[in-house]
């Protein structure tokens, strides 16, 4: 799965379900940081989309809604990424 098919999957679980970007987000942050890395990331498309990623899609994943290359994903990035 590229990561854009990753990326529009996020969106179409998004409009089903009724959550917020915000949402996704604290879904995904299981350690309450305020950023997502990748275990976080291939935890949270793993339940919510229900598709296992390999660790380098996780990475190119991360590398593409990454826009301060601290190889995480804070909510501004998530939200950019998902409007």
């Amino acid at each position: 799965m590229a990561n854009s098919e990753a990326i529009e999957k996020l969106k179409a679980v998004m409009e089903e379900s009724g959550k917020s970007v915000e949402d996704i987000f604290n879904e995904m942050d299981t350690d309450g940081d305020g950023l997502v890395n990748g275990p976080e990331l291939f935890k949270g498309v793993k339940k919510l989309i229900g598709q296992t990623l390999s660790p380098d899609q996780i990475s190119m994943m991360i590398m593409a809604i990454d826009t301060n290359e601290d190889n995480r994903i804070g909510l501004p990035e998530l939200q950019k990424a998902l409007s």
